[in-house]
């Protein structure tokens, strides 16, 4: 993954966290990174996850991205599934951290 790669993933992660830690949605708020993403002319990139977001869900959505492998989707299905803003918000921050290095 190239470094500009990994930082979009880094920003949109961090943005996702922040977005859910302020009790939006997980799928609102993914969504609503997709779109701010977007304004910057990198909504092709976001495109297909975007349709998955809206059909199959928060989880799937995070796989199509690229921003989530399978093993981090079985932990996050849980963690969302739990409906506990604060964890999954510090799940996918920690992603964020882990991307950053």
């Amino acid at each position: 993954m190239s470094g500009k790669d990994s930082e979009d993933k880094v920003r949109l992660l961090r943005a996702l966290a922040f977005h859910i830690h302020k009790k939006e949605s997980a799928t609102d708020a993914l969504m609503r990174c997709f779109e701010d993403e977007g304004r910057g002319g990198r909504h092709r990139q976001w495109r297909q996850a975007i349709a998955v977001l809206e059909t199959e869900g928060f989880v799937p959505a995070l796989l199509t991205a690229g921003l989530i492998g399978d093993e981090a989707a079985q932990i996050l299905g849980i963690v969302a599934a739990a409906a506990d803003h604060r964890q999954l918000s510090a799940a996918i921050g920690s992603l964020a951290d882990y991307w950053d290095k």
